[in-house]
């Protein structure tokens, strides 16, 4: 139950935003005082919030997805996952991406992004010694490589997301599969 109200005040918090206002200064030459000039679409910074599902092996992830993408430049991806059984994970990747600019079109643009930071986890596990389950909270790593689109304010990607629990990443540790988000663009 915590981790349920712990995920929609999660969902709360992400669902309102603020945007930076951009100023413009004044052409006091021009025949028409104060009008502002329209902003280049090529190279801005997009905010997108989205619903992503996460596929592992034998188990998946849902959650809630904040991206910047930068065109040609750095952002930053914040992602809030779980599943939905009784001892199951609830975990929050706060990491830095890259976003390369493949098509930049009127009303569709289209990213290779690659992500990579900490994960912070909350995750029921067995004590062997009592047999109780007792929660605990557990520092991890992931990288993301995915392909995005938008299309005027609607966002969509598919990836690979490798999770590496503890930071272990041979094959016995590691929670590796594909990823894809559907969102909505700022």
């Amino acid at each position: 139950m915590k981790k349920i109200m712990i995920f929609a005040l999660m969902v709360l918090a992400i669902s309102f935003s603020a945007n930076a206002q951009i100023v413009v200064a004044n052409n006091y030459d021009s025949p028409i005082s104060g009008a502002a000039d329209v902003e280049e679409d090529d190279d801005v910074e997009l905010g997108i919030v989205g619903i992503t599902y996460y596929n592992f092996d034998g188990f998946e992830n849902w959650g809630i997805s904040g991206t910047r993408i930068n065109p040609n430049g750095l952002g930053m991806d914040f992602g809030m996952r779980m599943n939905f059984e009784k001892h199951g994970n609830l975990s929050w990747d706060l990491g830095l991406n890259y976003s390369f600019k493949l098509v930049n079109n009127a009303s569709t643009k289209a990213f290779l992004t690659l992500a990579a930071g900490p994960s912070l986890r909350t995750q029921d596990q067995i004590d062997l010694e009592t047999g109780e389950w007792e929660s605990k909270f557990l520092f991890d790593a992931f990288a993301n490589a995915r392909m995005a689109a938008c299309f005027d304010r609607f966002y969509a990607s598919i990836g690979y997301f490798l999770w590496a629990p503890k930071f272990k990443f041979d094959g016995d540790y590691r929670a590796d599969g594909f990823n894809i988000t559907l969102g909505y663009v700022f």
